[in-house]
C-alpha cells in the first residue's frame, strides 16, 4: 500500500525554522527567495492565494455584476469601446485586445477599461488625456488599495472631471476557459468615471445607489 507524504503544519515548519536558529539577515534572505518561488508558481499572490488565480496573468474578464451598473447608469445597453480586452465578453460595439493595443487608439463616447492591475498607471494617464474628447465618458475597474499613489491622486482624486467609489467586499474575475464557473471574491475593487459629466453622474450614484457604496468627486 502506498503511504501518503506527511503534510507539515505551520506549527512543524516554524519549529524547523527555529530549530536552524537562523540569524535575522538569513530568514530575510529566506523570505525573499519565498516569494520569488512563488511568484514564478502564480500562488500566495493578491488573488488571495487562490490556486486558480495567477498574478502573472493579464486576461481575466470582468463580470456582469460589475459593468451593468455602469451601463445602467449611461442607459445603455453596450459601451462604444472595450478598450483593454482579451475577448469581448464585455458588451460594445469595438473590443480593443493586444492586437489593436487600446494604448495606440483613440478613445470617444462611453468606453470601458479593465486594465492588467500591475499596469493601471498607463491606461489611467491615457484614460485622462482622451477624456478630453468631445462627448467621452471612460470607466475603470481599477484596484482598491491603490489611492495614494501619485497617479490616482493626479488623474483621479483630484480631478474636478472624474468621480471615485470602492465597491463593498471582495470582487471575482471570470477566469478564461472556465467561464461556467462563478468567480470567487478575492480582491478590493474600485470604480472611477472620467467624464465631463462627473458631477451629475456622482448624483446619479448616489441618488440610486447603484453600486451600494458612495461616489465621491474632487471638490476643486
Amino acid at each position: 500500500m502506498m503511504t501518503l507524504p506527511h503534510q507539515i503544519t505551520v506549527t512543524e515548519a516554524i519549529n524547523k525554522i527555529e530549530a536552524r536558529q537562523m540569524a535575522d539577515d538569513e530568514l530575510l534572505l529566506y523570505e525573499k527567495a519565498i516569494k520569488e518561488i512563488k511568484k514564478k508558481r502564480g500562488i500566495g499572490n493578491r488573488y488571495g492565494g487562490d490556486e486558480h488565480y495567477k498574478s502573472g496573468r493579464d486576461d481575466y474578464m470582468t463580470p456582469p455584476d460589475l459593468y451593468e451598473p455602469l451601463l445602467e447608469l449611461f442607459q445603455r445597453d453596450k459601451f462604444d469601446i472595450d478598450v483593454c480586452c482579451s475577448k469581448d465578453n464585455i458588451p460594445a460595439n469595438i473590443h480593443y485586445t493586444k492586437n489593436e493595443n487600446g494604448l495606440l487608439q483613440k478613445w470617444s463616447g462611453l468606453c470601458f477599461c479593465n486594465p492588467p492591475w500591475n499596469q493601471t498607471p498607463k491606461w489611467i494617464n491615457k484614460g485622462f488625456k482622451e477624456s478630453a474628447n468631445p462627448d467621452t465618458h471612460i470607466c475603470f475597474i481599477i484596484p482598491a488599495n491603490r489611492f495614494e499613489t501619485g497617479y490616482m491622486q493626479n488623474y483621479i482624486i483630484n480631478n474636478p472631471n472624474a468621480l471615485w467609489l470602492i465597491l463593498p467586499q471582495k470582487r471575482g474575475f471570470i477566469i478564461p476557459g472556465a467561464e461556467d464557473k462563478k468567480p470567487i471574491p478575492s480582491v478590493g475593487a474600485a470604480i472611477a468615471i472620467m467624464s465631463a459629466d462627473a458631477k451629475v453622474l456622482q448624483k446619479e450614484i448616489n441618488d440610486k445607489n447603484l453600486f451600494k457604496a458612495s461616489a465621491f468627486i474632487s471638490s476643486e
